[in-house]
């Protein structure tokens, strides 16, 4: 008998050619079961049963000819192309027009074509570590758990990432591991679906991974689990990235995809930022082979098989939202993290999703726009429309270099701030965050965090705009304050909504970090002379260390970022006090911008003793380790590289100007606190 890693005992000396379960049950395997059906049946662990698997002669990772009656009357333009080897293996796009060797295809004829490119192919497929691949599969939870947990995710976890498809994941899942009565789906042929279930193994693993993260205190009593008996959050995960490694990343399959974008989900909420960065361009760079990027026709020649059809086109609306979320992750990611951008624009020509939810059973579902009297079910969709609209505009940021010192043009910056607050303005009122429609709340329990999670998207990219600018134009000062202020207030209401096990989130400390010091820095440096306006700024600034001091137990970014706060606190208190009181803190400098952000740069780099700051931080350490399967983080574990040299390179990014000491132009004048 094998045992549980798939090894036989040294004394067999016939090879197996079945997997391990026909292999267990003594099942007779077909001879012409091909060398790649085996091995990948010992992968996924399914059952020999020839009714399930088309027939190929050649290595395991070659793709095997789908049966002639499979996607009959469904074709897409690029079906006419070929297949991902060949010109694909070599590094060649497979796009028809985009290089000179795919068009030896169309001179050649597909087979000659493929013939004489498969020596080369052959030659770039990776040896698969079987045993290994197997070993580290065998870590996943028993079905049951993986079943509850994965409920668990698309319930507290994927409606802010918005990453799977439910009805997309549902049919891979009901055929993992594969059965002996398993259909093929009907979108995809069976050499698809093969290779989407080779690597749904990892989807699950930083499916798991992530739901961990915000795992609600009473949940594993419905897996029936104690703790101890699932790993960390970051075991599942990186367990997941090694099985993508093992299996390789060729960009033939959706689900290697799905798997790299959940772990750079999970890296970007331990504060990974790099590591959440690289995973991101995995996830792209697949993305982009498998054409994502491009538009496909979708065309039937007769109404013999409109359910194929519908399917497909659904199948082809998920890759659209897939497409525009990577492509929102890594405009944001390039702004926040000062990174080059792994996708342009000018590259890409693919459609814009339908403003409408995937239906669970697509093969019955007619695609039609939203209507106003719908569920909000379908605002999912329109909040990562209105992300990609944001995306958008950093690209024109980026390409007219408005986020550089000096505009040629001001007034563009000023038109793309017009442009974002049409954009938010524009969005439907179950998810506009001013005066919203909240007849759905109850039904939809997702939607007031939603609201405030779409506001601090358009004000994060507002501050980012003007950041440049804030000590050379009084317009941008006050814009970027009015930006800051309202991120600030509306973390708060996100806070104050949110429960404990949601304190991991990214966004819920680096939005609140990154909004308390930009509206430090410009008060510090251009203190108002009114007094409720100190007063406001105090306050929202206070209210903020105390959101960061509960949550830096669970959040690195909060941990490192509350120290900051708290320095820009100090300082904004020296500020704020009159001149006249000698017996005080010495006033901050004034003078140029440059040496009023030099002398900023060097007193938030010595360490504060200032007792009243640290009276706003829980004195006591929580020196316990978290048990396993708890998201609590631990710092030491974990590089963050939102450290507090992070937050002060922000200030590199402020254009020096005339630094005016009062406030002449009425910065603070009218301003608007929530």
């Amino acid at each position: 008998m094998p045992s549980a890693g798939g090894s036989l005992r040294s004394t067999r000396k016939r090879t197996m050619t079945s997997c391990l379960e026909c292999y267990r049950r003594k099942q007779k395997v077909p001879a012409s079961t091909s060398p790649a059906i085996e091995d990948f049946s010992r992968l996924t662990f399914i059952q020999c049963d020839p009714s399930i698997m088309p027939q190929s002669s050649g290595a395991w990772d070659q793709q095997s000819r789908m049966p002639e009656d499979q996607g009959e009357n469904v074709t897409t333009r690029d079906d006419q192309v070929g297949g991902h080897s060949g010109s694909g293996n070599l590094g060649y796009s497979l796009v028809p027009g985009s290089n000179s060797f795919v068009g030896f295809q169309q001179v050649l004829g597909n087979e000659e074509f493929q013939s004489m490119t498969a020596a080369q192919s052959n030659a770039s497929i990776p040896i698969l570590s079987r045993i290994n691949a197997e070993t580290l599969v065998s870590n996943l939870p028993p079905r049951p758990v993986i079943q509850s947990l994965v409920n668990l995710f698309f319930v507290e976890v994927n409606w802010h990432y918005f990453i799977l498809e439910r009805f997309y994941f549902d049919d891979l899942f009901s055929r993992w591991p594969l059965g002996e009565e398993t259909e093929p789906v009907s979108y995809l042929s069976r050499e698809q679906l093969f290779t989407e279930l080779r690597y749904f193994s990892a989807v699950l693993f930083q499916l798991i991974a992530l739901t961990l993260q915000f795992l609600p205190p009473d949940a594993l009593d419905l897996v029936q689990l104690s703790a101890n008996e699932l790993a960390a959050p970051q075991t599942y995960s990186d367990l997941g990235d090694e099985l993508l490694s093992v299996l390789g990343r060729p960009g033939v399959a959706l689900a290697a995809v799905q798997a790299d974008f959940l772990r750079s989900s999970c890296l970007k909420n331990y504060g990974r930022g790099t590591e959440s960065w690289h995973a991101l361009g995995h996830a792209i760079r697949q993305a982009q082979e498998l054409g994502l990027h491009r538009h496909k026709e979708i065309y039937q020649p007769d109404q013999a098989n409109v359910d194929k059809t519908l399917s497909l086109f659904w199948y082809e609306e998920h890759k659209k939202h897939l497409w525009i979320n990577l492509f929102v992750w890594d405009s944001f990611m390039a702004m926040i993290l000062g990174r080059p951008r792994m996708i342009h624009r000018d590259d890409c020509d693919a459609k814009l999703p339908m403003e409408c939810s995937i239906p669970r059973n697509p093969s019955t579902a007619v695609p039609m726009a939203v209507r106003p009297d719908e569920s909000p079910s379908t605002t999912t969709v329109s909040a990562s429309l209105f992300r990609y609209a944001i995306a958008c505009k950093i690209h024109e940021m980026r390409a007219i270099k408005a986020d550089y010192p000096h505009p040629k043009v001001y007034s563009v910056v000023r038109k793309l701030q017009e442009d974002t607050t049409s954009s938010l303005n524009g969005l439907p009122s179950s998810i506009r965050p001013d005066y919203p429609d909240t007849s759905w709340d109850l039904e939809c329990p997702y939607l007031p965090h939603l609201r405030e999670e779409l506001k601090m998207t358009a004000n994060l990219f507002l501050m980012n705009l003007h950041r440049p600018y804030i000590f050379s134009s009084t317009e941008s000062r006050k814009a970027a304050l009015q930006a800051a202020f309202t991120t600030l207030d509306s973390q708060l209401r996100s806070f104050a909504q949110a429960k404990q096990h949601q304190y991991h989130l990214f966004g819920l400390a680096f939005y609140t970090v990154d909004a308390a010091f930009l509206l430090s820095i410009i008060a510090i440096s251009c203190p108002p002379e009114n007094h409720e306006a100190r007063q406001n700024i105090e306050n929202i600034l206070h209210r903020s260390i105390e959101s960061l001091s509960t949550m830096e137990r669970y959040n690195p970014i909060a941990k490192t970022g509350l120290d900051i706060v708290q320095r820009c606190y100090i300082k904004l208190k020296e500020a704020f006090k009159p001149p006249s009181n000698t017996s005080g803190p010495t006033p901050v400098p004034r003078g140029p911008s440059n040496t009023v952000l030099q002398n900023l740069m060097r007193d938030l780099n010595e360490e504060s003793h200032d007792p009243s700051v640290n009276s706003l931080r829980d004195s006591r350490q929580h020196a316990r380790s978290p048990e396993l399967g708890s998201s609590a983080f631990t710092s030491h574990v974990f590089q963050d590289n939102f450290s507090q040299t992070y937050w002060l390179e922000q200030l590199n990014q402020i254009q020096p100007s005339l630094l005016y000491e009062q406030d002449a132009y009425g910065v603070w004048g009218n301003f608007y606190f929530d």
